[in-house]
């Protein structure tokens, strides 16, 4: 099974796919209509790696409402002038840029006040900082591409929580996030087939 990412306008979900999508299989679903989004998503994450949805609050209260686990990867409220620099200098739709420009903090903010269990939250505070350069990002790619092809391998469980679980949103239990805990399942993988193979 593959990680959904909720990702914030502007945080490199393109730059991602074009660096990683070779080796990464990666599906957007940030075009497909809020009436069938849900499905679509469930329909395709056992297939891929990542599958990418936005961030605005109308996905996420669906995904939080069918209580479905997701990453959401979203900027600081500080990086709102490097934001907007970025679209005009991608030449992005001037309304995208307006937009973006009326609402950044308030976006933010929903992002910041969601204490939904399902939604785990990574804040890119830094300038120049991410998904496609993201450290915990990294780490599951390069699991991924360094994965055996394991014949009756099972699935990576991602979203599984312990029912008595007290953490943050950012992190599980055992101070991991989800997608750090996904690299470390991956590993164990490895290296339970190259035993098998000894």
């Amino acid at each position: 099974m593959g990680i959904i990412i909720s990702s914030f306008i502007g945080c490199g979900k393109t730059f991602l796919n074009n660096t990683h999508g070779d080796k990464t299989k990666i599906f957007d679903a940030s075009d497909i209509s809020l009436d069938s989004i849900v499905n679509e998503v469930m329909s395709v994450v056992d297939d891929y790696d990542i599958v990418f949805i936005p961030a605005s609050e109308n996905v996420r209260k669906l995904f939080n409402g069918q209580n479905i686990d997701y990453d959401v990867f979203y900027p600081s409220k500080e990086r709102r002038g490097e934001f907007i620099e970025n679209q005009v200098r991608k030449r992005t739709r001037p309304e995208v840029i307006r937009s973006l420009d009326k609402n950044f903090e308030k976006w933010v903010q929903e992002i910041d006040d969601d204490e939904s269990p399902n939604c785990y939250k990574h804040k890119l505070s830094n300038m120049g900082e991410f998904i496609g350069n993201s450290p915990v990002i990294m780490q599951y790619i390069h699991s991924i591409k360094n994965q055996p092809q394991v014949q009756g391998a099972q699935p990576i469980n991602i979203g599984e929580k312990s029912e008595d679980s007290t953490e943050q949103n950012e992190t599980i239990m055992d101070g991991k996030t989800r997608l750090e805990r996904a690299s470390d399942e991956i590993r164990d993988k490895q290296l339970n087939a190259h035993e098998g193979t000894e």
